[in-house]
């Protein structure tokens, strides 16, 4: 008698966590497009996405830290480090746009009036908010806030 009701306490609870799970990772397909005739290096930033850091920027940060800027420096690796990460390829990490910046999503070359399929993840509001900049043009971030899936964000 008392386990009567426990089936529709387990479907009501599963139901729920599923419906909170998909609301967690909601994500949206937009485009980047270069407005200009020119190719130009964008790089764009998914502001919601919060990633951080890639693992092995974190570990080369570290290792960076340890190396005072000599590439050449050997340094004893502690027994519980599995990747033994040199001075000079910790020192080249760091020098990466991917480890330098926070959750950066895209950076490469668009030629030319084209576009960049690129997935970003929504805020609590359901719309998407990215930093786009051209490199070769302009070290400055525009945020374009307020983007809906499929939307066409424009980059000069």
């Amino acid at each position: 008698m008392k386990f009567k009701h426990l089936p529709v306490f387990l479907i009501l609870a599963l139901s729920a966590v599923h419906a909170y799970a998909e609301e967690y990772r909601r994500t949206m397909t937009i485009y980047v497009e270069n407005k200009s005739a020119l190719p130009n290096r964008v790089q764009v930033r998914d502001v919601e996405a919060r990633y951080g850091l890639p693992e092995d920027c974190v570990i080369a940060k570290k290792v960076a830290a340890l190396c005072y800027g000599d590439e050449k420096k050997e340094r004893r690796s502690l027994p519980r480090e599995k990747d033994k990460m040199t001075c000079a390829v910790a020192l080249a990490l760091m020098e990466e746009p991917r480890c330098s910046i926070k959750d950066l999503i895209f950076d490469d070359w668009i030629d030319g009036w084209m576009n960049v399929e690129l997935t970003i993840h929504t805020g609590v509001n359901g719309l998407g908010l990215v930093g786009v900049r051209a490199v070769n043009n302009t070290e400055s971030w525009t945020f374009k806030p307020g983007i809906r899936d499929g939307d066409t964000v424009g980059h000069q």
